[in-house]
C-alpha cells in the first residue's frame, strides 16, 4: 500500500455510551497508538466526548450527507428503534477522508494492531472485508434471499466492524439501491435497518466482499463477546481457547458486546474493566463494581425473565 495514502478508522458513538467509548478508546490506543482516529458523531449528544478528543488523538468527521443517510434509515425504519436513522451516517466513512479505513463502532474493545486488516483490502484485492455473519439478521427467509445464495451472495455480516476503500459507494447510488431495497422491504431484517442496507448494496451492486478471518486466517470468525470457550493473552496478544471448537488457538482481534447491556453479569466483564479503567485508579474501578454489585440480584432476576422463552414471546408480542 502508498504510503501517500491516508489509512485509518473511524468509530461512532456519543455521550449515552460513554462507558463503552471509554473502553474502546483505551483498547485502540493500547493496540494502534499512531494509527488515525476519526469520529463520527452519532448525533447531538457528544459534548462529554468531544472532550476526550485530545486525549486520545482522535478527529471528528461531520458531512452535509448525514441528513440525507438519516432520510434513508428513516424510510427503513419501522417503528422498533427510534435510533436507527442515526445509524446510517458510518456510511458517509466512503466519501471522507480516508482512503483505506475500517468502520468500528463504540460497543466494543480492539485487542490488536489493526493496520494489516485495514491494509489487507487493496493488498488481497477486495474492496470491503467484514468480520461476523448471521443472514437471519439481514435478510428474511423467502425468495430474495434463496435467489442470492444461489447466486454465491448473501452472506449477512454485520455493520459494526468492516473495512473498504473511499469511492466504493456515493450518497447518490445509496438513494438509488435504497429506492429498489424499500421495494423489497418485507425481505429484509425489520430491525436492523442499517445492516440490511449496506448488506444489501453490497450484494446489489454487487462488490467484491469477503470475511477478513477467512481471507487472512488465524483469527477467530467472530467476535461477539458470548464466544464459546475462555480468551486468553501470550506475549501481548489474545487467543481463544476452546478445545475441538473451530476457533480454538486463534487470534481474538475484538471483543463487541452488540445486544448486551452493560452490567455486572455482563460476559466478559474483566476484559471490558480493564480497558475501561486503565487509566483509573484501583479505588474507582472498585467503586464501580460496587454501584453495579447492589443491583447485581435484581440484574439475574431480569435476564433470567429476559431469557425465558414465554416472558420473552409475549413482550415481543404486545411490543
Amino acid at each position: 500500500m502508498s504510503h501517500a495514502q491516508s489509512i485509518g478508522v473511524y468509530f461512532s458513538a456519543n455521550d449515552v455510551v460513554y462507558d463503552w467509548a471509554i473502553a474502546f478508546l483505551n483498547s485502540y490506543r493500547t493496540f494502534n497508538p499512531e494509527l488515525r482516529l476519526i469520529l463520527i458523531p452519532f448525533n447531538d449528544q457528544c459534548d462529554r466526548l468531544l472532550k476526550l478528543s485530545d486525549t486520545y488523538k482522535f478527529e471528528v468527521y461531520t458531512d452535509s450527507s448525514f441528513s440525507r443517510l438519516e432520510a434513508i434509515g428513516q424510510a427503513f425504519e419501522l417503528g422498533y428503534t427510534p435510533t436507527g436513522p442515526y445509524w446510517f451516517r458510518r456510511y458517509a466513512t466512503f466519501w471522507g477522508p480516508l482512503d483505506y479505513f475500517m468502520y468500528l463502532d463504540a460497543r466494543q474493545i480492539i485487542l490488536a494492531d489493526l493496520k494489516p486488516f485495514i491494509e489487507a483490502v487493496e493488498n488481497f484485492g477486495f474492496d470491503f472485508l467484514h468480520y461476523d455473519c448471521a443472514i437471519d439478521q439481514v435478510y428474511e427467509p423467502g425468495e430474495f434471499r434463496q435467489e442470492l445464495l444461489r447466486q454465491g451472495r448473501g452472506r449477512g455480516f454485520n455493520s459494526g466492524r468492516w473495512a473498504s476503500r473511499k469511492g466504493l459507494f456515493s450518497i447518490e447510488e445509496f438513494e438509488q439501491l435504497a429506492e429498489s431495497a424499500l421495494k423489497i422491504r418485507n425481505q429484509l431484517n425489520p430491525r436492523n435497518t442499517d445492516q440490511a442496507f449496506i448488506n444489501y448494496c453490497c450484494d446489489m451492486k454487487p462488490v467484491c466482499y469477503g470475511h477478513l478471518a477467512e481471507v487472512i486466517g488465524g483469527i477467530c470468525q467472530n467476535g461477539w463477546a458470548r464466544l464459546s470457550g475462555k480468551i486468553y493473552s501470550k506475549e501481548g496478544k489474545y487467543y481463544l481457547w476452546d478445545y475441538g471448537g473451530l476457533d480454538h488457538k486463534k487470534r481474538v482481534i475484538l471483543l463487541h458486546w452488540a445486544g448486551i447491556p452493560l452490567n455486572s453479569i455482563m460476559p466478559e466483564r474483566s476484559l471490558f474493566k480493564k480497558y475501561r479503567f486503565i487509566k483509573s485508579s484501583w479505588i474507582y474501578s472498585s467503586l464501580y463494581d460496587w454501584q453495579y454489585s447492589i443491583v447485581q440480584p435484581i440484574l439475574f432476576i431480569k435476564e433470567g425473565l429476559r431469557r425465558n422463552r414465554f416472558v420473552n414471546s409475549f413482550y415481543h408480542k404486545i411490543k
